[in-house]
């Protein structure tokens, strides 16, 4: 019985030893487990902060309709920005095949490449556009300039525009309709031959104040651009000597009295002044544009629009004075534009070519309104936008151009020296993606004194 008693305490001090050792063993393994799960859980933690920060070094792509690819560095340090605009045109004009008026040609109305080189934040951008337009215009730079941000050091500074070919804003946007800002095919005759035309010169100095807030002085709207700029739109190539120290001067002030009111019926009202101040120089090495006064028809032709009036050259040291006035009403998918514009030549004695001891007065005016109004998209009748594909835009305007100048025996072997002309169009456009569209413009000119 003792004997068997003491191998039953063996046994059962054997047994509970074992489950100790088992018990321990099973313990370290959940610990063991335990360990290793936090290591990969820290391990993953600092794997996702590696992979955030090396993708927050990476530059950002982004896209957007009309304003092109834009690359840019994760501290903002450079950016690259690549556009290209175009505008093609196929021509069916009324008239004789050898005097310019062919059918079926396709001309490049528009064909700029355009490439933006940002430093430090955009505090200094590059611009290098191209105008490879052709068709009896020129491929020259479209724009060679140099913006400065100053606004981003304070949002009271302007952007200073410097360099080869800078733009000015004389003649706004209200009138340019064309491709840009509506259904119109181009500028208005006048503002497109008297010299300023898109506002492009060959060197200058240029002050922006852009989208700057009227609520300060209690109004409830912004300036859409206050510029003032030294310059000579139109005058000689890019980039080249002018011959010439009399500059012109040029200031532009756009605003939206109430772009910040609530009520479609109000905010969609803007006004547009612009001031071109031309040197007018009469020697015969100096660059000038506006040292005669003439209009011609926007078709470009294989060597020059058709001329409709044409003082010939100017001979004096006088200036001209190019104001225009613009108003937009813009609600839902409708747009009105009116301008009025006058050119005055002034002072030293002007007279037209070949013509001596004759003071000729040259002037002229302009009067343009427009509707333009997105009919039909794909969310319903009277609906639309530039942006929004499958969008139909009607459009339709009429201006009226006026000249004189007396004592311009130059005009038409003397026979008359007032003309008018009267400009008529419409216009249909469907637009296939955002920014893009293709239609069709029927215009019909009259003019007096032909």
């Amino acid at each position: 019985m003792a004997k068997r008693f003491w191998a039953l305490t063996v046994l059962t001090v054997f047994l509970l030893a074992a489950g100790t050792v088992r018990a321990q063993s099973v313990d370290d393994k959940i610990k063991s487990l335990e360990q290793e799960l936090t290591q990969l859980k820290d391990q993953q933690i600092e794997m996702k902060k590696e992979a955030t920060a090396a993708a927050a070094a990476l530059p950002t792509f982004s896209y957007r309709p009309g304003n092109g690819l834009n690359i840019e560095a994760a501290d903002k340090s450079w950016g690259f920005r690549a556009t290209i605009e175009s505008h093609f045109r196929m021509y069916f004009n009324e008239g004789q095949d050898q005097y310019e008026r062919t059918n079926g040609e396709i001309e490049a109305r528009r064909f700029r490449p355009g490439f933006f080189y940002c430093i430090d934040n955009c505090l200094w951008e590059i611009e290098s556009t191209w105008d490879l337009d052709g068709f009896g215009g020129n491929s020259l730079f479209q724009r060679a300039v140099v913006h400065f941000h100053a606004e981003n050091l304070n949002p009271f500074l302007p952007t200073i525009d410097f360099g080869a070919d800078i733009s000015t804003s004389a003649g706004g946007t209200i009138r340019q309709g064309s491709s840009a800002t509506g259904a119109q095919a181009d500028y208005d005759l006048m503002s497109r031959n008297n010299g300023f035309n898109t506002g492009s010169s060959g060197f200058g100095v240029v002050f922006n104040w852009d989208d700057r807030s009227l609520s300060g002085i209690g109004i409830p709207g912004r300036i859409s651009r206050f510029q003032l700029a030294y310059a000579m739109p139109g005058k000689g190539s890019d980039n080249t000597f002018t011959f010439t120290d009399r500059r012109d001067l040029v200031a532009f002030l756009g605003i939206d009295p109430l772009a910040n009111v609530k009520n479609k019926w109000l905010s969609g009202i803007k006004f547009e002044m612009g001031w071109w101040y031309c040197a007018v120089d009469d020697r015969a090495v100096a660059s000038n544009s506006c040292n005669r006064s003439r209009v011609r028809e926007n078709e470009n032709g294989a060597n020059s629009q058709t001329t409709i009036y044409d003082t010939g050259t100017i001979i004096g040291a006088g200036r001209q004075n190019y104001v225009n006035f613009g108003f937009q009403y813009t609600v839902g998918p409708y747009r009105l534009r009116a301008i009025a514009g006058s050119q005055r030549y002034s002072g030293g004695n002007l007279t037209p070519c070949c013509v001596q001891n004759l003071k000729g007065d040259p002037s002229a005016n302009v009067f343009l309104i427009a509707h333009d109004i997105f009919v039909w998209s794909p969310k319903g009748f009277l609906t639309g936008s530039a942006q929004t594909p499958g969008s139909i835009l009607v459009g339709q305007h009429f201006e009226r151009d006026n000249f004189n100048c007396n004592n311009c025996p130059t005009i038409n072997g003397g026979q008359y020296h007032r003309e008018r002309v009267l400009l008529r169009e419409w216009d249909l456009w469907y637009f296939v993606a955002p920014s893009m569209s293709v239609g069709v413009n029927y215009k019909w000119y009259d003019a007096s004194n032909l």
